[in-house]
């Protein structure tokens, strides 16, 4: 029997991870829907879940949409190898980041770190 390798089980544990996000989000989001009692000045109202949901379903399209088209050109730079690269829009709206670094896998030379935005990139 071949033993796993490291990089076979980092690879098994993003997917444990991303299966617990998965499962776990919606599931927590629909049980914070389960009682809406709004407080509007001094007078408790309880409403229905869909009068909150709907509108934070469609702010969330928007802004994902609005990323999509913000991040589709935009070029980083890694400091490791010097290489330019454009990732996916996904990956770059969902990424850590400081001002416009943000922290991406060059796909050069595979290294995470801070890269810088191209300077031929508009912000």
């Amino acid at each position: 029997m071949i033993p796993p390798t490291d990089s076979s089980i980092h690879r098994k544990d993003n997917t444990v991870k991303k299966r617990l996000i998965l499962y776990c989000l919606p599931g927590c989001f629909l049980l914070s829907l389960s009682s809406c009692t709004v407080n509007w000045f001094d007078a408790q109202h309880d409403v229905p879940w869909w009068t909150i949901a709907v509108p934070l379903v469609i702010l969330a399209v928007i802004g994902l949409t609005s990323a999509r088209y913000s991040f589709a050109s935009k070029t980083y730079v890694c400091p490791k190898c010097g290489q330019s690269f454009t990732p996916k829009w996904w990956v770059i709206t969902f990424a850590v980041h400081v001002n416009s670094d943000r922290v991406l896998k060059c796909p050069h030379c595979g290294k995470r770190s801070f890269c810088r935005l191209s300077k031929g990139t508009k912000e």
